[in-house]
Parts: structure tokens; C-alpha cells; sequence
């Protein structure tokens, strides 16, 4: 398996805290199955070069000393990005693996910016193609899963997070991440993982779990074939997405839920 979106750099962003922890979790994800791994910090659109310095020293810093405790995972390095109206790919750690084409977008979790769609045709026009990052989780989709599907038809994809899938962020999340995948919306599943207990960088959990409901093939495609394509920069042909799954989303109670969820501090 291949994780595209994790973050395992220590000390540039709500990841771990120190190197140390960094090798425990990469050693939990070897003994999971996962293969490759791209670190993903925390990033704004328009990045400082100082910052993007640091996080690649970190970054090299931390890949010597995975292969010095042979340690047997890939590591690669991109970015989460979080959408701005300045939104700015023109640097070293904006595409996953400086490959140039795609690139992971965060929303704020609160809703969906009234730009987002605009900005997106820019970058796509350029020849990059956004990866929205865990759409279960945002506001706006858990009231409306269609939004998801409005910005798989314009042309980007969709990563959701294996915790998601499995409960980890509640239940209102999970069954958002459910039906997005039971539509065929969904890309990639990762692990957003940051630490080694309450977000941690496992996959193979998920991963059956989408292969009992989904299949083995689209299993491989979202956890294997569509992350190896992006890391290669190559054309990924989404699946046709089954639009009548979204159709039968009733969100009761949701309203409530979201109030809660919210107060809660996420």
C-alpha cells in the first residue's frame, strides 16, 4: 500500500513532536503493509522559502535515518496544502513527489470557500490536478455529499482518511466516508496519520474494509494503483461515479450533530 498524505515530519507541524516518534510510526506502517509514504506537512498557499527550507531539511534528516534503521518504507515528499485565494504552486513541495501534476488541497473544516472552484479550473488549466483532502470531514459535504461529487465532475479527486472509514472520527463522519466510497467518488485513501496512537499511519484496516464492500480491484486502485500514478505524475481515470448513492443520503439529525461536533473542537 501507499499513503499519499501523512504527516511524519517532526517538528513542523501538528505531526510528531520529535524524530523518534517519527521512526515508531514508519515502523508500525512497514509492519502494516504500507510500501511508500508522503510526508505532507501543513502548508499555506503562498509559502515562505525560509519554511519550505526547513521542511525539506527535516524531511532529508528524517528519510537518512529511515534508511539507516532500514526501515523498509519510501518516503516522499509533498505537501498539504490549505486553499487560498493566493494559492501558490510555484515551489519545491506543492505537487506530491515534486511531480508537477497533482497536488493535495485542504478546505477549512467549517465549509467550502466560495473560491475553491475557481481557483481549481486555474491549476487544472496549468496542468495540475487538485486532491481534496478528507471531504468526509468538512462541514459543508457531511450536510451535502452532491458538493463532493460537484468538484469530481469539474476534474479533481477525492482522499479520504482510513480513520474515517473506520469510525475513528465519529459516526456521522463515517457514514459520509461510506457513501462517497459506495458512489465510486473516492481516489485515494490515506492515513492523515500524526501521531502513533490517536491518528497513526496504518492502512490495512481500511483497506479491508473497502475490499469486503467495494472489492479487491477497487481496493488496489485507491490504496496501490492511483497512488503510485500520482507519485509517477501519470493520468489517473477516476471511475464513473454511481450518482443515486447520493441521492438516497437523508441527513437526519445532522444539524444537531454538526453543533456538537463543532463545540467539540473537532
Amino acid at each position: 500500500m501507499i499513503d499519499i498524505h501523512a504527516h511524519i515530519i517532526p517538528e513542523v507541524d501538528d505531526g510528531p513532536g520529535s524524530l523518534e516518534v517519527s521512526l515508531e510510526m514508519l515502523r508500525a506502517a512497514a509492519h502494516d503493509g504500507i510500501k511508500a509514504v508522503v510526508a505532507t506537512p501543513h502548508i499555506l498557499g503562498n509559502l515562505e522559502f525560509a519554511r519550505e527550507r526547513e521542511i525539506i531539511r527535516k524531511f532529508l534528516d528524517l528519510r537518512q535515518r529511515v534508511k539507516e534503521e532500514g526501515i523498509p518504507v519510501h518516503l516522499y515528499l509533498g505537501s498539504e496544502i490549505y486553499i487560498e485565494p493566493n494559492l501558490d504552486l510555484d515551489h519545491r513541495i506543492a505537487t506530491l513527489a515534486n511531480n508537477g501534476r497533482y497536488f493535495l488541497v485542504e478546505f477549512p473544516m467549517q465549509g467550502i470557500p466560495v473560491f475553491a472552484a475557481e481557483r481549481f479550473f486555474e491549476m487544472m488549466v496549468e496542468g495540475k490536478t487538485p486532491i481534496i483532502a478528507h471531504p468526509e470531514r468538512n462541514a459543508a459535504i457531511l450536510l451535502d455529499p452532491k458538493k463532493a461529487y460537484e468538484f469530481v465532475r469539474r476534474g479533481a479527486l477525492l482522499q479520504i482518511n482510513a480513520g474515517s472509514l473506520i469510525g475513528r472520527f465519529g459516526d456521522r463522519v463515517r457514514e459520509v466516508a461510506e457513501k462517497l466510497l459506495a458512489a465510486r467518488l473516492v481516489h485515494f485513501v490515506a492515513t492523515d496519520a500524526h501521531d502513533t496512537n490517536s491518528r497513526p499511519l496504518l492502512l490495512s484496516k481500511a483497506y479491508q474494509l473497502v475490499a469486503h464492500r467495494m472489492g479487491q480491484e477497487f481496493a488496489r486502485l485507491v490504496f496501490q494503483e492511483n497512488p503510485m500514478r500520482a507519485l509517477r505524475g501519470e493520468r489517473i481515470e477516476p471511475p464513473e461515479p454511481c450518482v443515486e448513492e447520493l441521492e438516497r443520503w437523508a441527513p437526519g439529525g445532522l444539524k444537531k450533530w454538526i453543533v456538537s461536533w463543532w463545540r467539540k473542537g473537532r
